[in-house]
């Protein structure tokens, strides 16, 4: 592993891109987009390490822009930068082959005021050493599988039309889960801005004593409808279904929306639920891949009604609406449910008797235009009767609306939102995260 700090090929994407400001020729615009990490990845399995590596790479995504014609090509960095000026050069005449035989774009959108935005967030990584150690102790004897990524992640676009911006942090995450025998585990993801070891061990303490209860006897429950207690994560992943096209303003208007009618005023969420998509509390760049600005914070749900969606520049131009500086899929990086009032520590005893959800196996659209969702439960999913977890319960399914869930149903919100970030790591990591309290809901429907 390297040492948890910025990578030199970091600190060689910004001089890079600063070679795209004179690279045009005349009539011609360039752009450039560099995405880069310096990731380091743990694995575990019994609670012991049993895999560790480093990722250091770079990928620069060049746009040549001439007669409203387009053309891109991306290639990976080698860290040496008399070899990557001279892929740049190479790359830029191969575009100009390519730009002669592409159509003209309609929709095309260049961001045209120059301007300057480096920000780099300072590390607040775990010390190797003391994550391992961590993990290890609070493991114990339990069958923990985990996965740690962390390192400097950074992001940058430069273009002849006078910008220059990067953002460069360092997050992490440790995702696991405690087996319980057979298919039962508890899973778990623990993220926060700093790192914080007790607060590690405590999260892996908690897993343990859930997988205790999994190992009792199974209860099998009837379908039918039951209060519900929603964990954070499982609400992550309920809410995160509205990213695929909710607030999309081409999936708006091209009626493909799941939320039409709440974006028509047909449909209400509950007064207790506020969405956003919040950059900055999240800690996300406050630009995206062509060079536009993203607020700060931008409302998408303001106390159960409609407040705005996500437009791209490409929306913005074919639609004639204002820009948000969304990202070509018009998906919100850090989307934010607003909490509540219920302290979470006293959830359970709220729910009483019912079903407390820790995670969802998947979730798919059963109804789009209805925001009606099917899934199944996965993990610790619990019978609780007077505000203790009694039994495992076996798989279910679910399919209820959306608009019951975080409308009529919902009872309260946790106070304080979870931070859970995105962690997929197929092509690279991401600065993506949610940050999502959890649910008590008087209903959810279980069909089998």
């Amino acid at each position: 592993m390297s040492d948890f700090s910025s990578a030199p090929l970091l600190d060689r994407g910004l001089p890079l891109l600063d070679r795209i400001g004179s690279a045009a020729r005349p009539g011609e615009v360039v752009l450039g987009w560099l995405r880069a990490e310096s990731s380091d990845f743990v694995r575990f399995n019994h609670g012991r390490v049993r895999q560790a590596g480093s990722v250091e790479r770079a990928l620069l995504e060049l746009r040549l822009v001439r007669d409203a014609r387009q053309a891109t090509l991306q290639f990976v960095l080698s860290g040496d930068e008399a070899v990557d000026a001279d892929r740049l050069g190479t790359a830029l005449a191969e575009l100009r082959g390519l730009l002669a035989d592409s159509q003209p774009d309609p929709w095309l959108s260049l961001c045209e005021q120059p301007r300057e935005q480096i920000t780099r967030l300072d590390p607040a990584l775990p010390p190797r050493e003391a994550l391992c150690d961590t993990v290890c102790t609070a493991a114990g004897d339990a069958d923990l599988v985990g996965f740690y990524a962390g390192g400097a992640l950074a992001c940058g676009f430069a273009s002849s039309l006078g910008h220059r911006l990067w953002h460069e942090a360092s997050p992490w995450f440790f995702d696991h889960s405690v087996q319980a025998g057979g298919d039962r585990a508890v899973k778990s993801t623990l993220s926060w801005p700093a790192w914080d070891a007790q607060a590690l061990a405590a999260g892996i303490a908690r897993a343990r004593c859930d997988a205790a209860i999994l190992a009792r006897p199974v209860r099998a429950l009837p379908p039918g409808g039951y209060r519900a207690w929603l964990s954070p994560a499982a609400m992550t992943e309920l809410i995160g279904m509205l990213n695929w096209g909710g607030f999309s303003a081409a999936a708006l208007r091209s009626g493909h929306s799941p939320l039409m009618r709440l974006a028509e005023g047909g449909q209400r969420f509950s007064p207790m639920v506020s969405l956003a998509d919040d950059l900055a509390a999240g800690g996300l760049p406050r630009f995206q891949s062509e060079g536009f600005a993203r607020p700060d914070r931008l409302p998408l749900v303001q106390a159960g009604a409609w407040a705005g969606s996500l437009v791209s520049p490409r929306s913005a131009r074919e639609f004639g609406l204002a820009g948000t500086g969304a990202d070509a899929g018009e998906t919100a990086q850090a989307l934010s449910l607003s909490g509540g009032d219920l302290p979470e520590a006293d959830a359970l005893r709220r729910l009483g008797t019912g079903v407390a959800v820790s995670n969802f196996w998947y979730l798919n659209w059963s109804d789009r235009a209805a925001a009606r969702i099917t899934g199944m439960t996965r993990f610790a999913t619990l019978w609780v009767e007077d505000g203790e977890p009694v039994a495992p319960l076996a798989v279910m399914r679910f399919d209820d609306s959306l608009y019951r869930l975080l409308g009529s149903e919902l009872e309260a919100l946790s106070q304080v939102p979870a931070r859970l970030p995105d962690t997929q790591t197929y092509e690279h990591r991401s600065f993506g995260l949610s940050l999502t309290p959890g649910a008590l809901v008087s209903r959810l429907s279980f069909t089998l």
